[in-house]
Order: C-alpha cells, then sequence, then structure tokens
C-alpha cells in the first residue's frame, strides 16, 4: 500500500511538472512565434523553464515571460535575439483571452518568485521587474 502511494504521487508530481502542458492557447502560439523569428522560420524548441506563466499584475489572470536563453533552433544554434551574455526577454500581460506584450528587455537565468521576475544583466548583475500597478519596473 505505502509503494503503491508512492507511486501514484510519482506520476502526479511527474505531470504536473511539465509546463509546456498547461500552456495557454494563446501562450502556446506567442511560443511557437516567438520560436520562428528567433530561429529565422526554421524549426526550433524551447525549454519548459523558459515559459513562465504566472499572475504577474494581481488580476489573477495568468500573465507571461518567454526568455530567449531557452530557446535552441533546429540547426543547434541559439536565438537570433542572444547576445554573448543575455538575451531577449518578453513580458506579455493578459488582456482579456489575448496576451499582449508589455515589456522587452534582456536578461539570462529568468525565474519568478511571486510576483516577481528576477534575472541577471550585462555582466552578472541580478535584477529584478514587479509590476507597479501601470507598468513592469
Amino acid at each position: 500500500m505505502i509503494m503503491l502511494r508512492a507511486v501514484i504521487v510519482a506520476v502526479v508530481l511527474a505531470a504536473g511538472s511539465n509546463p509546456a502542458m498547461a500552456r495557454s492557447k494563446a501562450a502556446e502560439y506567442l511560443v511557437a512565434k516567438q520560436i520562428a523569428e528567433a530561429c529565422g522560420g526554421e524549426r526550433g524548441r524551447i525549454d519548459p523553464g523558459a515559459v513562465i506563466e504566472r499572475d504577474l499584475t494581481g488580476d489573477d489572470k495568468a500573465d507571461l515571460v518567454i526568455s530567449h536563453e531557452g530557446i535552441t533552433c533546429g540547426n543547434g544554434g541559439r536565438s537570433s535575439f542572444c547576445g554573448a551574455q543575455v538575451c531577449a526577454v518578453n513580458i506579455y500581460v493578459r488582456q482579456g483571452a489575448l496576451l499582449v506584450l508589455e515589456r522587452e528587455m534582456l536578461g539570462a537565468g529568468v525565474n519568478v518568485r511571486g510576483r516577481t521576475i528576477h534575472m541577471f544583466a550585462h555582466g552578472g548583475k541580478p535584477g529584478t521587474v514587479t509590476w507597479n500597478g501601470r507598468e513592469f519596473q
């Protein structure tokens, strides 16, 4: 019985650990669009950790962060929106059923804790971006 519970918990955790499975249609569309642009129209893929769909503005609607750092093109290259140290980071805000680009910046090591976006800038300097009620700062 204990072993069965452990197996069930492991299966549930594994199923819930793939963020790509939980993406909205709007997020899937934008991810595909960003991959196509980043790879010059060629095929590519994105690391699931580079796509963060979460409420960042406090309106109980999932917003979206896409970090080009996680994009790998079919030829093995990186996103064309990456430099030597940082890549494009796009922040979208939910407006009805749509996700609208609110802010574009450069960063690496992007993650979200609470409603704050954490990342590194050029030279490895850490920084944060948070919604102030009108915009991300």
